[in-house]
């Protein structure tokens, strides 16, 4: 059977015969909304727990709108109209600022912008990179954790009298979903404190973490959103298998978002009814890096037996990362050998956001006792070797190195990953 896989841009090809396939996991059936305006409308007139977003809007002089960058796509050009309109209307004359949540990812270029937000948007607004690195973009808010470090987040936040946060419910390695308070933490956070928010889910698998939307983590920094008053109003949508929004939530940072997660279970939560030997998965269309097609490495572990071989497509034109240079100086690990490199006067002690994500995906390797085999034109071979990866080629050599390793009869699961959001299992494997 021919198998397409997200290779990014474009879609490549995977050969698996019949009996060797125990299926294509995608998406429980999942349309995009009869009419996304109407179901917006609908849930801006009445939210969960907050006012109407006309009377939110109401007096407002400075009117911050938080939205993700490419890598988490949702027709964002679709949801800007229909708030900027409300907001001009109910607060006419308010300055409005549209702060891209980049966490650690570059800054997008104004053609970037134009298409994440829609053209013309830029000069109707101020439109803003959040820098992670850059001192006097950012403040400090109040924690009244004793036991971790400042928590710094983008003072434009801090600044206006009305914040909405717009995004979308995935299933996600640290936060359990995203969504909600992610936005704030990481998305306009500083980089030691979206580090810090990283690192505090290493000690556990991921399969502890992944879909769990009350996780710690989550509570922790949503407590902290809150109390700091850094979102008034979200949007949350629930995506398509194409990242079309299928519906949506609006309200209260914490209640919409629970409301959007619940919908999403319905169609990102699935099950098979065996471990697979080998697992083949895309990178969806939007991971230009390794950095986010990581994502795609996550979800195997609900999924993939012991000793088992992740065979990951991604074409990353950016390669491994182009913020992130030392991974591949030390290469995915598990948690118990990143403590080292976080000890007093080790290498990364002052960089938990690169520490974590060598965790991140090194603990699903060896969670599993697991490789990683990488297809891919943006890294290379040696690339793939410095972070503990093999290597193969092209697509066609797949099944010719699965049944080398496994015998004739491999059971391959394959994830296309068209939309980038991970699926999970509800019975994940031991």
């Amino acid at each position: 059977m021919k198998v397409k896989i997200a290779y990014y841009k474009e879609d490549r090809e995977v050969d698996i015969p019949e009996k060797n396939l125990i299926g294509v996991l995608r998406p429980k059936d999942i349309h995009p909304a009869a009419d996304l305006t109407a179901c917006i409308n609908e849930n801006l007139d009445h939210p969960i727990g907050t006012q109407p977003f006309d009377a939110m809007c109401v007096g407002k002089k400075d009117v911050c709108i938080l939205v993700c960058d490419l890598t988490r796509p949702m027709e964002t050009e679709r949801v800007l109209p229909l708030l900027l309109e409300r907001i001009e209307c109910n607060a006419p004359g308010a300055k409005i600022t549209i702060l891209i949540a980049l966490g650690t990812h570059r800054g997008l270029s104004d053609e970037e912008i134009d298409k994440l937000c829609g053209k013309g948007i830029r000069e109707k607004c101020n439109v803003v990179n959040h820098a992670f690195d850059d001192p006097d973009a950012l403040v400090q808010i109040p924690c009244d954790r004793e036991d971790m470090p400042p928590v710094f987040v983008n003072k434009i936040l801090t600044e206006c009298d009305l914040r909405v946060a717009v995004g979308a419910v995935k299933p996600h390695p640290i936060f359990g979903w995203s969504g909600g308070a992610k936005i704030v933490i990481p998305g306009v956070a500083g980089y030691e404190t979206t580090g810090y928010s990283h690192w505090l889910t290493c000690p556990h698998k991921g399969i502890e973490v992944m879909g769990k939307e009350d996780n710690p983590v989550r509570l922790l920094y949503e407590s902290i959103v809150v109390k700091a008053h850094l979102v008034d109003f979200i949007l949350n949508a629930v995506l398509t298998e194409e990242s079309k929004i299928s519906d949506v939530r609006c309200g209260d940072l914490v209640q919409a978002h629970r409301a959007a997660v619940h919908i999403a279970k319905k169609y990102y939560v699935c099950d098979v009814e065996e471990p697979a030997d080998a697992i083949i998965v895309g990178v969806g269309k939007w991971a230009s890096d390794l950095w986010v097609g990581s994502n795609a490495v996550y979800q195997s572990e609900f999924y993939l037996r012991k000793h088992g071989t992740i065979v990951l497509l991604g074409n990353f034109p950016e390669g491994i990362s182009p913020v992130h240079k030392e991974i591949s100086q030390y290469g995915y690990m598990p948690y118990r050998e990143a403590l080292k490199l976080i000890a007093p006067g080790g290498p990364l002690e002052h960089d938990l956001s690169t520490a974590s994500h060598l965790v991140h995906l090194g603990r699903v390797l060896d969670a599993r006792q697991a490789d990683c085999v990488l297809i891919s034109e943006g890294i290379s071979r040696e690339e793939a070797n410095k972070v503990g990866f093999q290597y193969l080629d092209s697509p066609n050599e797949i099944m010719g190195y699965l049944t080398k390793k496994y015998g004739e009869n491999v059971r391959i699961l394959a994830i296309p990953g068209y939309n980038s959001t991970p699926i999970i299992s509800g019975r994940p494997q031991d």
